[in-house]
């Protein structure tokens, strides 16, 4: 039901989601459900995916959400996609796949067929969660939308989470820390990275994640790195740092510098007198 509610208010909430000067209250409640929906259902379809499909499985279909947000950005957003931006995308993607060595053994059985439908589920609610957090909402703070966001998502994963033997008292401080760093933070710089940059360049760099993830592995737990997996580790890099040189800064940040280039103008004004006057010229004296 959760999946359904988010599929069928997700079109009107991309659309209507920053909230112009003639928007009502209503489309702002609709798109803040739609955002609550989207995250509930992400979590429900992914815990219940990997009960039938391997975990690699299952996230090498969530990882599928980045492109198939730039491409939904496309045609709702008016984001230009071109050909160079689509094969840079194209390439990142396949270097997370050098990642995982090509081994997803998905097998259109009846014994994997839920799971496979349930990480299906998982993209999309994934996708529109992604778009939703595009466009920001004035009168909100950031954070304030992050820890909603996630806690009533929580509270909707929690009645199906019955079976699970309660958190022991020496597990709750890494539960705790797991959920603050790696879950609400992590969140909640995507969001901001998701609203200044475009979404074909967020598609590209979110890879940079499970890259993280093996250089870690590599460095601090002594994991092998195969030399497949460290072609994907440069592919992915390249990628995300081609297809951010391609496109311009965004607006904050091109207002933030025009804004230091102009405090720092009448600093050089005052300067280049005072330095005429130390060095004159040989030919007046």
């Amino acid at each position: 039901m959760l999946s359904f509610g988010g599929g069928r208010t997700l079109p009107i909430a991309v659309i209507t989601g920053q909230r112009p000067a003639g928007a009502t209250k209503n489309q702002t409640r609709l798109a803040h459900c739609a955002k609550w929906r989207t995250a509930a259902s992400f979590m429900l379809c992914f815990l219940s995916a990997i009960q039938y499909i391997s975990l690699a499985n299952a996230i090498m279909l969530v990882y599928l959400a980045p492109p198939l947000s730039a491409v939904v950005a496309h045609w709702l957003l008016q984001e230009k996609l071109d050909l160079p931006d689509t094969g840079l995308i194209a390439l990142s993607f396949l270097g997370f796949a050098m990642l995982q060595q090509f081994q997803f053994q998905l097998v259109l059985d009846a014994a994997q067929l839920p799971g496979l439908l349930f990480g299906l589920l998982s993209l999309l609610a994934y996708s529109g969660f992604l778009l939703l957090n595009r466009r920001p909402q004035p009168g909100h703070s950031q954070l304030q939308r992050t820890f909603y966001q996630l806690l009533i998502g929580a509270c909707c994963v929690l009645p199906f989470l019955g079976g699970m033997a309660p958190p022991t008292s020496d597990s709750l401080l890494w539960i705790a820390l797991a959920g603050i760093f790696p879950g609400f933070l992590a969140i909640y710089c995507a969001i901001v990275a998701l609203q200044h940059l475009p979404t074909r360049v967020y598609a590209t760099l979110a890879y940079l994640e499970p890259v993280t993830v093996i250089l870690a592995g590599w460095l601090l737990f002594a994991e092998q790195l195969s030399l497949l997996q460290g072609a994907g580790v440069l592919l992915i890099m390249l990628t995300g740092l081609m297809l951010a040189l391609r496109h311009k800064p965004a607006k904050v940040v091109a207002q933030a510098l025009t804004k230091v280039g102009q405090q720092l103008a009448p600093l050089a004004a005052n300067t280049e007198p005072t330095q005429a006057a130390k060095h004159p010229n040989p030919e007046q004296t």
